[in-house]
């Protein structure tokens, strides 16, 4: 029963988990005086070629022009767009390194980003750091995707100014504009629907959960929510939500103000459309998800076998106890019809024996 306990909990790991947040990172703003906003951005190393544009500059080693060039032009044509999808400002001109290596990565940055992120912004300083695919793995986000991301963390950052983004409105917008709206939110929030349940609005509001997989489940509903405002309310929502917030106006009246609607009516909409859902099955279509009830299958029916054959066992037990008795109280009738004009005297051990070696 303990490994049968062990394997349940095995699959509802699978169940419950997904795969691993991509790795990204945004610098908090500290500081954002005009003396951090005016600093002149790392200095690349001297063989580095760069690439100047309208709405960034982009640094990369010799090896990596043909990158840099595609990754400068595509600058010149996201960063307006992304900014008149979110009504924001284009903001000064980015500078965007393209790195070749985990070491130089982490040494060009004036700050100390965790080990596991392959990209890095700067807000308030218009920086933006990159892996390369060939440091990120062949699993990692398209670069692309990775660069639109990091690209409307700087503008958010730059709209909200010394003023803290609020962690769902970044990731959410982040997620949505760079297109990772997708199967991955699903599974993450299906995941959510089958474990602990789903992160309330309110408490998105708060700041993101410790815990890892209910961190995932926040990235994912950040997600969702933005994709779901437009969808319900248009763009201008998103628009006037942003510049509300920017502004520090208070959670509800920002609310209030994009939506016509409280939070927590907004809220129950929301979530109720994600819990009344199919949703939960998804997770439940996994092939690690299949294994797992596999496994538990063949260990349920190994314990099933077991359990008969300990049955079977104790029948023939108690059958051949019956047959020995019988055997013996038939020896003891004979025994005494043969001596039965004798002296009274109770049959020999030797029945006993005979009786044993008889049913051998």
């Amino acid at each position: 029963m303990r490994v049968l306990r062990i394997l349940i909990l095995l699959v509802l790991c699978l169940v419950l988990t997904g795969p691993a947040q991509a790795a990204e990172w945004v610098n908090p703003p500290d500081r954002t005086d005009l003396s951090v906003v005016l600093e002149a951005p790392p200095a690349p190393p001297e063989d580095w070629v760069t690439l100047h544009g309208v709405y960034a500059r982009v640094h990369a080693p010799p090896s990596r022009l043909r990158e840099a060039r595609r990754l400068a032009d595509r600058a010149a044509r996201a960063i307006p767009a992304i900014a008149e999808r979110l009504d924001l400002p284009a903001g000064r001109t980015m500078t965007v390194y393209l790195t070749d290596s985990n070491e130089s990565f982490r040494r060009l940055q004036p700050g100390d980003p965790p080990r596991w992120a392959d990209a890095t912004a700067y807000p308030h300083r218009a920086l933006i750091f990159l892996r390369d695919g060939a440091t990120r793995g062949g699993v990692a986000r398209p670069i692309d995707v990775v660069f639109d991301h990091e690209i409307t963390h700087v503008l958010l950052g730059q709209a909200f100014g010394p003023r803290p983004v609020p962690t769902w409105l970044q990731e959410g917008l982040a997620q949505w504009v760079a297109g990772e709206y997708g199967p991955e939110t699903t599974r993450q929030i299906a995941s959510g629907l089958l474990g602990r349940g789903l992160i309330s609005l309110d408490d998105l509001g708060r700041g993101f959960p410790e815990d890892p997989l209910r961190a995932r489940l926040a990235y994912a509903q950040s997600a969702d929510l933005i994709g779901w405002l437009v969808a319900e309310h248009g763009l201008e929502s998103i628009h006037t939500l942003t510049h509300e917030l920017a502004r520090d106006t208070p959670f509800v009246a920002a609310f209030r103000a994009a939506t016509g609607e409280y939070p927590e009516d907004l809220d129950a909409r929301w979530r109720g459309r994600l819990q009344h859902s199919w949703m939960w099955v998804e997770p439940l279509s996994g092939d690690s998800v299949w294994w797992g009830i596999a496994v538990l299958g063949l260990l349920a029916a190994v314990v099933a076998v077991r359990r008969r054959n300990a049955r079977v066992r104790a029948r023939w037990r108690k059958e051949e106890e019956l047959e020995a008795m019988l055997l013996r109280l038939h020896l003891v009738q004979t025994w005494t019809r043969r001596h039965r004009d004798g002296p009274a005297a109770p049959p020999p051990k030797d029945i006993w024996e005979e009786a044993s070696e008889t049913r051998h």
